[in-house]
């Protein structure tokens, strides 16, 4: 299937649109179980089981013409409007989404969707708890403190508001990425779950981006603000020398202010931040080069190395030695 293909069978009506276009009435095509709420009412809460017996992912199209009532789910949702738009009611609120944009939904969040439209096409590509954690916290957050940093702040935010919307309308490279894993989930060949999994770290990465620019505006339209994102990218960049006294001076703040706010934004201390990004560069070196355990760790900033061997361990659990054996590329 390539993208013309793909842009045909989305826009086609399958069985359930056939007959929601007539009786403007919901089909519940999935299983679950419906649980009170504290006001009494009931809420319908698909569960996983109906869904994952390929694999940790799952994709649908959100079947057109019909209001779909109120409901929740136990596992992660990610809304992508393909064409159109699209309305949701979030924990009571409205939430509009256009074309190429994404919406990040924690599990048992209350939500429906009044109906859509011809030319409005939804894609929900749902996955387990642990799945979203591995694909986002666990593969992007060692690249580097800022990807560390952007990572658990995607994952917070989707914790504490329960969803998160990307303005990714404009990102071409996301809706590319997004239309080839359609392509292989829709129209699967041998090896094509395997490429979806694939896409899931890619996807969030190309997410960050636009979570990151989401972030440097709102930043950027509050003064009292500073971009911490451009703090860590300095560190990230001058680890090997980089002092709290010489970037407070760079960015123009109190040196204790500043140690103080990166506590605060990051829960680390400078030091410990230092600490990460040596620690993450010693790991890519490990994997990627053939050079000594003695030249990465003066390479990384380190002059003695049974101090680096101590913190190596303390921060990976083990000797540089057996990371290296256990990941090289």
């Amino acid at each position: 299937m390539n993208h013309q293909q793909l842009d045909h069978y989305l826009r086609s009506l399958d069985d359930i649109e056939k007959i929601q276009i007539l009786t403007k009435e919901n089909i519940n095509d999935y299983g679950g179980e419906e649980l009170a709420t504290d006001e009494g009412q009931t809420i319908p809460r698909l569960l996983e089981q109906f869904f994952f017996d390929k694999g940790p992912v799952f994709i649908s199209k959100h079947h057109r013409f019909a209001d779909m009532p109120l409901h929740m789910h136990t596992f992660i949702e990610i809304n992508y409007v393909y064409s159109g738009e699209c309305y949701q009611i979030l924990n009571g609120k409205e939430v509009k989404l256009i074309q190429g944009q994404i919406c990040l939904l924690d599990k048992d969040v209350p939500h429906s969707i009044p109906a859509l439209g011809e030319n409005d096409i939804l894609v929900n590509i749902i996955m387990k708890k642990e799945t979203f954690s591995m694909s986002l916290l666990g593969q992007l957050s060692n690249k580097g403190i800022v990807s560390n940093f952007l990572a658990n702040a995607i994952s917070e935010n989707q914790q504490h508001d329960q969803y998160i919307l990307f303005h990714s309308e404009h990102n071409e490279n996301l809706q590319y990425i997004v239309k080839n894993m359609l392509c292989e989930y829709f129209d699967p060949q041998d090896y094509s779950m395997e490429m979806v999994n694939y896409y899931m770290p890619i996807l969030f990465t190309e997410l960050m981006r636009v979570y990151q620019l989401d972030k440097n505006f709102e930043l950027e339209q509050t003064s009292s603000k500073m971009n911490i994102l451009e703090i860590l990218q300095f560190i990230e960049q001058h680890y090997k020398d980089c002092t709290l006294t010489g970037l407070a001076k760079k960015f123009n703040f109190n040196s204790n202010y500043l140690g103080n706010m990166l506590k605060e934004k990051t829960g680390k201390t400078f030091l410990e931040l230092v600490q990460t990004q040596k620690m993450i560069e010693t790991a890519s070196l490990l994997q990627h080069t053939d050079k000594s355990i003695e030249e990465i760790a003066y390479q990384v900033g380190y002059d003695s190395l049974s101090f680096f061997y101590r913190k190596f361990k303390e921060f990976y659990g083990e000797t540089p030695y057996k990371y290296r054996r256990k990941n090289r590329k």
